[in-house]
């Protein structure tokens, strides 16, 4: 992954870009192993068990029993009792309750979809922290190159009299410090790499291959696009419009449980020595009338649920709609940040660093301003570099709160 030089280290040269070919196969990955994918994925297989479960016709009722009498009581009656009964189905509350188990799945299946792209927004993310270590690895391994060859320079001007030590000390200093923010931006990354690999579920020194951030600043889509795609995209959104589906359908059940069961049976009676005595058909109905309060409290309480959650929707609407704008805004920002850094100021700087630096040998400029200018230079490379780092950022951000339109395929 990193090459010697001088010293130091440099990337190889057999980098990737983080483009959506490559990020697209970690979100496969994490889609694929993160265990709370797979809970999610649980919990709608459940779900859909549960709609297959609500049933329309009870389970019926069968009972034998035994007289305990005198002989010719027990020829006269029958001794033995045969029971049949079946409550009748009850269609409205079958389908309100049908309708119920559907949201239910329809929720646990938006969740499943967020939850899936909040571990890919956590990976691309972390893809991009890594890449930007990898190329911040490279400037300060080329400054690091830099110095050292400053540092020969400086050895070499002692020889002449008019010479000075001080210079060629300054220079050694600045080699030190600039070598020890290398070797930490080389524990930064392997920090950033181990981290990605905890996430994907990968051994946890399982090594990356040198990434690179993509040269040109994204182009970006218009914010009022975007935002007509938000509350038919957002899954966490579409969590709470069904969760108020599911409330609604819960005040149907309880209108529905409130009505009469009824319920149709028979009985027979026959004399143990293989006579017939009698049976006899009816219909039972309870009286729900004596509960009339606790029937209203249920409908009651449906009827808040189902207001809640709708007042959550409007809320989490209007918190995404906020959260969105902020990262719009700092995704366009960078973009142009970073536009502005790699047309204007790295060109200008890399020609006042050189200039800069033919003065010096000429003695016509000192080391101050030498060292001052190269690392003017190795600043604007590093904040083009951030700047197209926190973009992507940001649009993985926004890629998060409105997915795109085709959805992302589980195992």
């Amino acid at each position: 992954m990193f090459a010697a030089f001088g010293g130091s280290t440099l990337l190889a040269e057999n980098t990737r870009i983080i483009d959506e070919t490559f990020l697209d196969e970690l979100r496969t990955e994490v889609r694929t192993n993160h265990p709370s994918v797979g809970a999610a994925q649980a919990r709608v297989r459940a779900s859909e068990a549960g709609v297959r479960a609500v049933r329309l016709w009870e389970d019926p009722m069968a009972g034998i029993s035994v007289m305990a009498a005198e002989r010719q009581m027990r020829r006269d009656d029958g001794d033995l009792m045969f029971l049949a009964e079946q409550m009748l189905p009850r269609r409205g509350l079958y389908n309100a309750r049908k309708a119920k188990a559907n949201a239910d799945r329809a929720v646990f299946q938006a969740e499943l979809l967020s939850a899936a792209l909040n571990l890919e927004m956590m990976v691309a993310q972390g893809a991009v922290e890594l890449a930007l270590a990898d190329e911040t690895l490279l400037v300060r391994s080329n400054q690091v190159a830099w110095l050292e060859s400053m540092a020969v320079n400086a050895r070499e001007k002692l020889i002449d009299p008019a010479g000075s030590v001080a210079e060629a000390l300054r220079m050694e200093g600045e080699l030190a410090q600039e070598r020890q923010r290398l070797d930490a931006t080389l524990r930064g990354r392997t920090a950033f790499a181990r981290q990605l690999n905890t996430i994907l579920g990968r051994p946890l020194e399982q090594p990356w291959p040198s990434l690179a951030l993509p040269a040109p600043p994204t182009v970006m889509a218009r914010l009022e696009t975007e935002f007509a795609r938000l509350a038919t995209s957002n899954p966490m959104l579409q969590a709470l419009m069904r969760t108020a589906t599911s409330a609604k359908a819960d005040v149907e059940v309880a209108r529905q449980e409130r009505k009469p069961i009824f319920t149709v049976g028979a009985e027979s009676r026959v004399y143990s020595g293989g006579d017939f005595r009698e049976a006899t058909v009816g219909a039972k109905m309870t009286l729900p009338w004596f509960n009339k309060s606790v029937y209203r409290a249920n409908t009651e309480r449906a009827l808040q649920q189902a207001l809640a959650a709708e007042r959550d929707y409007e809320a989490l609407e209007r918190k995404l709609r906020s959260e969105f704008v902020v990262a719009y805004t700092e995704a366009e920002n960078a973009a142009q940040q970073a536009e502005t850094f790699f047309k204007e100021v790295i060109p200008r700087t890399e020609k006042a660093s050189q200039a800069t630096e033919n003065a010096w040998i000429s003695a016509k400029a000192t080391l101050l301003e030498v060292l001052e200018s190269r690392r003017s230079l190795q600043n604007a490379r590093l904040e083009h570099r951030r700047s197209v780092a926190r973009q992507q950022a940001f649009l993985e951000t926004l890629r998060s709160i409105i997915p795109p339109a085709i959805e992302p395929k589980f195992p």
